[in-house]
């Protein structure tokens, strides 16, 4: 699974890819509205990890490798940061790990280069920003 989120012009936003062992894709973009001051980088990276992490977790995957770009958000599920300001996101995270037998964090910042179908690519699609259900937070 690739999660990625980004705070753009339009507001807070994440992708998920989700990439399955038959070479399958599924795709998925969030768009989120929270106040301006509440919305940052490492926020939607989360929202889309959260996101991916129920999605998988209700197809009953039980091992799962999540890959982002975000250096903070992997590092905080390895265990090896923390930071009182996301500990929300990490306490959730926790609750849905409960749900896997195995769950690996990749820390990838080239990802979005090496795959013809890439979560930015989904995050950014034009027409999937015009088609897709708004969600609130």
């Amino acid at each position: 699974m690739h999660f990625d989120g980004a705070f753009l012009l339009q507001g807070a936003s994440a992708g998920v890819l989700l990439v399955a062992p038959t070479e399958e894709h599924l795709k998925y973009v969030i768009q989120m509205h929270f106040p301006r001051e509440m919305s940052a980088n490492n926020t939607a990276e989360y929202e889309g990890l959260l996101a991916g992490l129920r999605i998988v977790a209700d197809l009953g995957v039980k091992k799962l490798i999540v890959r982002g770009d975000s250096q903070l958000v992997v590092r905080q599920i390895n265990k090896d940061y923390q930071s009182p300001l996301m500990e929300a996101y990490v306490d959730e995270v926790r609750k849905l790990e409960e749900r896997f037998d195995d769950i690996q964090a990749e820390h990838v910042p080239e990802w979005r280069t090496t795959s013809p179908i890439t979560c930015q690519s989904v995050l950014h699609s034009s027409y999937l920003w015009n088609q897709v259900p708004f969600c609130s937070g």
